[in-house]
């Protein structure tokens, strides 16, 4: 969720320009049993990490590598269905989905009886204790409170829950709060396993927050206990239980005995037929044990793939035309690489773009200079050179699978125009780049893919006489910069919290200015009305109207500079079962299987 490098279970096309990827690997393929396997006894998935997390706390995170962790040892109270699409919301700690009252404010929610937190010394005896409500509420004040978690709640809950506002602005004021003796108007316990979410106004898009990895549910003993430990321990209901955690060496997450999900029994049509269905039923997770060693460069993460030492792997730039090859039907295998490993590709729920800090006296009061900076940017050939036609150009800032995406409203953004570009730049008082004084990007990354893709752009702006340079910066110290709104320009992305349009446009809500989500501090008195007005209605063509014209809006003013909604492509090996991409599920793990006959034989 949130601003983020794309990358954490692997390096697909990127949210983040500066997540490129780079491999070049020769593997002879010859028959031969391959790595890593042999062993039929346990169920073990190979997998990796190409990033180190933030933080293990789920207030706390704010980055894909921190929440693709927690979504697999922490649970939400609801999660999106692994089959079904376009993606839909399913119970996971309650019985069934919310019940809304009468009043169209109230939700009631039932906890399904008898789920356990992992056993952990937090808790009397090592043992862990069964859920309640009084977990919930905890966890969403928790939530709330601006000292744990000063980023995600504009994106999640702010304007949402009757006093919470009020309650994280007490928590501005007066640090420690004891939450016992702090009510919400709006969070009301009914039992032990029922309680009540009110609403400020009618908000369909309410229940979406609930099944984001930051709003999972976290014991008070595990807080009172660890405090700031967590952001390295973890003590949830989830599938998997955090066993083995080095910094940089290779995580393990051993099977939940106690977890209280099973496989989904129903799915789309084609499912059955693909042998989706072949789980229906199956107490999860399916698998005994997850492996994820840190490989931070997807030459060796290839090289172990190949070898038969990882399961699944995104294809990255340099491998793609070796590996694979697009068509007008989408991506394929070449024939040699088709008989060893499938392949899946999907449009993602991601968009890419480039964020223009609106406080930056130079381009923040200088509308001309940014439209000639969209104009600038030959995004087709970015895609084609960069990420092999991974990627679909962006018209909006919403992803192309998403409603209110240049799908279903009109839209028109900025084409790759050097004329229009340098009557722009004459217009913002600077012909031909004269007097312009070089404009400075952040990156989240250091490694040489990052900085092809910042030659990319230096190349593309120099074409305009715009001097672009670079700084590089560790992901940490890329998020604590723009946190600061010490930059210019940045490169950006955001990885759907859900699948809404109203979770992109609050990039741009005045508001949710940073620190929150909306980096570039971008403000538009119309933009925010239009903002408010569409976050209250339900999907349909009236919300698209508004949506269009937030898009004009956006269009005009080019608070950020779009570039792609990048789609994902990657492969895995045949005796990996039940896989099908969710990129709404960080805790997609627990629903893939291993033929361990097939994988003991490893045989290329």
């Amino acid at each position: 969720m949130a601003v983020q490098k794309i990358s954490i279970w692997q390096k697909t096309p990127q949210l983040v320009m500066s997540a490129l990827l780079i491999a070049t690997v020769a593997v002879p393929l010859g028959c031969r049993p391959r790595d890593g396997v042999g062993n039929t006894d346990v169920k073990v998935l190979n997998y990796f990490r190409s990033d180190t997390y933030k933080s293990l706390d789920p207030p706390k995170q704010f980055d894909v590598a921190s929440a693709n962790i927690i979504a697999n040892v922490y649970d939400p109270l609801l999660e999106y269905h692994y089959l079904k699409r376009p993606y839909e919301l399913a119970p996971n700690l309650v019985e069934k989905m919310p019940e809304l009252g009468a009043d169209k404010l109230t939700y009631t929610f039932t906890l399904r009886k008898g789920i356990q937190f992992h056993d952990d010394p937090c808790f009397p005896d090592g043992k862990g204790r069964e859920l309640t409500a009084d977990d919930v509420i905890y966890s969403i004040k928790r939530f709330a409170d601006v000292n744990v978690n000063p980023q995600s709640y504009p994106v999640l809950l702010q304007d949402r829950i009757k006093g919470l506002d009020a309650f994280r602005e007490k928590t501005r004021q007066q640090k420690n709060i004891d939450y016992d003796k702090e009510s919400v108007e709006g969070i009301k316990k009914i039992d032990a396993h029922t309680f009540q979410i009110v609403m400020s106004k009618p908000d369909p898009l309410t229940l979406m927050s609930f099944a984001s990895e930051a709003l999972a549910i976290v014991p008070k003993e595990a807080v009172d206990k660890y405090g700031d430990k967590l952001n390295h321990h973890a003590v949830g209901t989830g599938p998997f239980i955090l066993a083995d955690n080095p910094r940089r060496g290779v995580m393990v997450l051993k099977k939940n005995p106690n977890y209280h999900g099973t496989y989904p029994t129903e799915g789309e049509a084609e499912d059955k037929q693909k042998g989706l269905l072949a789980s229906a039923g199956k107490k999860l997770p399916l698998v005994d044990e997850i492996r994820l060693p840190l490989i931070e460069e997807s030459q060796p993460a290839m090289l172990q793939f190949r070898k038969g030492g990882l399961d699944w792997i995104g294809l990255d730039r340099n491998n793609f035309p070796n590996m694979a090859y697009k068509d007008d039907k989408g991506f394929h295998l070449k024939d040699e690489f088709a008989k060893k490993f499938e392949l899946y590709w999907v449009e993602s729920l991601s968009s890419s773009f480039i964020a223009i800090n609106w406080k930056n006296q130079l381009l923040g009061k200088n509308k001309a200079l940014r439209q000639a900076l969209a104009y600038t940017i030959n995004v087709p050939e970015f895609i084609d050179k960069m990420s092999n036609g991974r990627g679909t150009p962006l018209q909006t800032i919403v992803p192309i699978p998403i409603d209110g995406s240049q799908q279903s409203i009109k839209t028109n953004w900025y084409s790759h125009n050097l004329q229009k570009a340098k009557e722009k730049l004459k217009e913002a008082g600077y012909p031909d780049g004269k007097g312009l004084p070089p404009l400075v990007m952040l990156y989240g990354s250091t490694d040489s893919d990052t900085r092809q893709a910042y030659e990319f752009m230096r190349a593309q702006f120099a074409k305009a006489g715009i001097n672009l340079k670079a700084e590089f910066f560790t992901f940490s110290e890329f998020l604590r910069r723009k946190e600061d709104g010490n930059f210019q320009l940045s490169g950006g992305g955001w990885r759907a919290d859900y699948p809404d349009a109203e979770n992109f446009y609050q990039l741009l809500y005045g508001p949710n200015q940073a620190p929150g989500p909306n980096a570039g501090s971008y403000k538009n008195a119309e933009f925010d009305r239009l903002y408010e007005q569409m976050r209250q209605m339900s999907p349909g063509p009236e919300r698209n109207q508004i949506i269009e014209k937030m898009a004009a809006i956006v269009t005009e003013d080019v608070p950020v500079v779009l570039t792609s909604s990048p789609i994902a492509v990657g492969m895995h090996q045949k005796w990996l079962l039940n896989m099908k991409r969710n990129l709404m599920l960080g805790s997609q793990f627990k629903f893939l299987d291993i033929d361990t006959q097939a994988k003991s034989q490893g045989l290329r």
